[in-house]
């Protein structure tokens, strides 16, 4: 059965990426996506489970949509941190390019990241100045050619500008990239928090309560067992990620939280995991959705 729900999980990433855009379609696809992915019926229009409350939103998205996209572009995204006053959460901004020819010659400075400002996850790092070489250069032209909407059926990605941007590597006390810190939101509060470790190598996955409690929980990377000493920013960063959810009631707000009690914001997340990401055991997955609903039930503004 597992072996059949992989299968059609990735023959509908196929569909995504072949059939029309709509809402119709892309419910539709998404519901079809979310069952194959999580092994159980979703319950969309009456969310029970946390996976569920994410294909919901995807469904019929709860909040101002026109301000998500903006801020789903990683450029754009800076400018509204500006604007609400957390401008020292912004990550600097190196170069913003519209095209491959844009950086065929660009000489990369050291410690800086290329990336895509509307595609998530997928990053170039320069640990020294230099051009981009051959098979680079192919990886960014695939990044300004990818339709992220088209792939994930995800309405908040929809018309979202294809440019390319360069940003200051942000790197930790050993010289590395750092953890990332990401604290899901619902209704301005933050029900749980996910830390990845070594993103880019031998990535591994911890949830923490928020009174930093390790969970014996894994969520579709390996878990670390091994807790984490509590940031001593953390109370800091929950009330910067309550904050920054102000105009949404389901969103995941992504935060680093670096040396010398320094916070920076990567990005605000609205369908973590595509509402696919499996829980261990599943039935943390309906235990957190019951604790969203009763926050949604009690706390409709």
């Amino acid at each position: 059965m597992r072996r059949l729900r992989r299968l059609l999980a990735r023959s509908i990433s196929v569909a995504k990426r072949t059939l029309p855009t709509g809402d119709l379609t892309d419910d539709l696809l998404n519901y079809i996506h979310g069952w194959a992915r999580l092994g159980y019926v979703p319950h969309v229009s009456s969310p029970r489970s946390f996976n569920e409350h994410i294909l919901s939103n995807k469904w019929r998205f709860r909040g101002d949509i026109e301000l998500a996209r903006r801020l789903t572009d990683k450029y754009f995204f800076k400018e509204w941190l500006r604007e609400k006053g957390f401008g020292d959460l912004v990550v600097p901004t190196v170069g913003l390019y519209n095209s491959v020819e844009e950086i065929r010659n660009v000489i990369f400075e050291e410690n800086t990241i290329l990336k895509p400002t509307h595609l998530s996850g997928w990053i170039l790092p320069f640990h020294e100045s230099r051009k981009l070489r051959v098979d680079e250069l192919s990886k960014v032209k695939k990044w300004l050619s990818t339709d992220y909407y088209r792939k994930s059926r995800e309405k908040t990605y929809k018309g979202v500008r294809k440019r390319l941007i360069c940003e200051q590597l942000l790197l930790d006390s050993g010289n590395d990239i750092p953890m990332d810190y990401k604290f899901f939101i619902c209704r301005r509060q933050p029900v749980m928090i996910q830390v990845d470790i070594d993103r880019f190598d031998k990535h591994t996955r911890q949830l923490y309560s928020t009174d930093w409690e390790l969970l014996d929980v894994g969520l579709k990377y390996p878990r670390n067992p091994v807790a984490i000493d509590r940031p001593t920013t953390l109370d800091t960063a929950l009330e910067v990620a309550s904050a920054l959810s102000h105009d949404f009631p389901i969103c995941r707000v992504d935060l680093y939280l670096l040396p010398n009690d320094v916070i920076k914001a990567g990005e605000i997340t609205f369908s973590p995991g595509g509402g696919g990401e499996s829980f261990s055991p599943e039935s943390v997955d309906f235990s957190l959705g019951e604790r969203m609903k009763r926050i949604l039930d009690t706390s409709p503004n």
